[in-house]
């Protein structure tokens, strides 16, 4: 079979336990339908196993140069099946000579499955490592966000190289090119901190497409951490229209009903200096304890975002992408993506990940986040800091038109 990275090899041998042994012949087997079908099918807990594993060990016999058969049945398979499929094309690679062609030619179809492009660039890169180079030509916009993460560590590299031969322009080229092609955060954090070692600011918090302004209103109870399912005013408000009312959006603004006399919340506006854009609530808020805050942001998206991939009423997917280290809830446009009843287990950039519709014009996101009683010093953190980005990870650019913003 041919050679694979070893994380991907040891998925391939626990797959084959699964699939039995596979045949490696170099028979003359036809593609069928049905055993893709078959293979499609395979479902957890032993789910279609049977039917499948005979269905694989047919298509596993493949001549080489069908193996595009093989890689365009991803664009249908669950997580689970393209798992299997990566066994039968890694044999199917085997059954005659390297297809080459087929493999280059799926590759640079940018619109095939992702996966099924990785898997054909680890079968081109294990059967002539030295291809590198050239496979890479272009990668830094890659839709596979694996050859895109190699092919900017390689920019990373060169601009380093770049820097210290005294190259100075081409090395802020090249990461420029690496600060607006790459989508993994820690990348991103490299090539900035490279370009300020050569006079070059960067705004990084803006590159990564954080949102730094909000009205935070709180504080509500928490008491014993058992209020992650408690909605409070601004959340009951927002749940029934989708916006909060403009006169909660002020500063040392009272957050009450129309009736209510008086209100024990206010609205404090909070703005991040951080570099990464984390918004601390611990200054507004006096280092609440047991305690509910509620963050607020009326929003417009940058208009090409929707020139492409938007659906019948104009909105298009993205991801509401939070980082905190307590309990936390994440509503866009009124519904709910993000949910996480965990505390002081760590925060990193994109920790928690959910899917949302934005749409042209107005745009809204409630951000609700929890703290407990403990009193560690390392249980201090009240803050989060959070982005939407495209299906790639790119952070949009994002416009806030509250006050907040202004």
């Amino acid at each position: 079979m041919t050679r694979l990275a070893p994380a991907t090899a040891a998925i391939l041998l626990i797959c084959s336990a699964l699939l039995g042994s596979l045949p490696a012949a170099h028979g003359q087997t036809a593609a069928s339908a049905s055993d893709l079908a078959a293979v499609l099918q395979v479902g957890p807990a032993g789910a279609g196993h049977e039917a499948g594993r005979a269905a694989a060990a047919r298509l596993s016999q493949l001549p080489s140069e069908q193996i595009d058969t093989v890689l365009g049945a991803f664009a249908e398979a669950s997580p689970l099946v393209k798992n299997w499929l990566r066994v039968i094309a890694s044999s199917v690679a085997d059954n005659g000579d390297f297809p080459r062609a087929a493999l280059l030619a799926f590759l640079a179809d940018r619109q095939r499955d992702q996966d099924a492009r990785h898997l054909a660039f680890q079968l081109l890169m294990s059967e002539d490592p030295d291809s590198l180079p050239k496979l890479m030509e272009g990668a830094e916009t890659d839709p596979s966000l694996p050859i895109r993460h190699l092919a900017i560590s390689r920019l990373l590299e060169r601009g380093e190289k770049q820097r210290e031969a005294n190259e100075t322009e081409a090395a802020v080229a090249t990461l420029r090119l690496a600060l607006a092609e790459g989508r993994n955060p820690d990348q991103l954090k490299a090539a900035a901190g490279a370009l300020e070692k050569l006079g070059q600011a960067v705004d990084l918090a803006n590159e990564l497409g954080m949102v730094r302004d909000w009205w935070a209103m709180g504080t509500y109870d928490n008491k014993d951490s058992q209020h992650f399912a408690t909605a409070y005013l601004p959340e009951t408000v927002y749940a029934n229209t989708g916006r909060l009312p403009v006169a909660w959006l002020a500063d040392q603004a009272p957050v009450r009903d129309a009736e209510a006399a008086s209100a024990t919340q206010v609205t404090h506006r909070v703005t991040s200096d951080d570099a990464l854009g984390m918004v601390n609530l611990n200054p507004p808020f006096a280092n609440a304890k047991d305690a509910v805050i509620y963050a607020y942001v009326e929003f417009e998206v940058d208009p090409t975002y929707f020139t492409a991939d938007a659906a019948a009423d104009g909105s298009r997917v993205a991801q509401a992408r939070l980082g905190s280290i307590t309990a936390n809830k994440v509503w866009v446009n009124g519904t709910l993506a993000i949910a996480n009843d965990v505390y002081h287990s760590g925060t990193r950039i994109d920790q928690y990940i959910g899917e949302c519709h934005l749409k042209p014009g107005l745009n809204t996101v409630l951000v609700k986040v929890l703290q407990n009683a403990q009193t560690e010093p390392w249980a201090q953190d009240f803050q989060f800091q959070f982005r939407f980005t495209d299906l790639t990870g790119a952070g949009l650019d994002i416009r806030a038109t509250t006050p907040a913003a202004k």
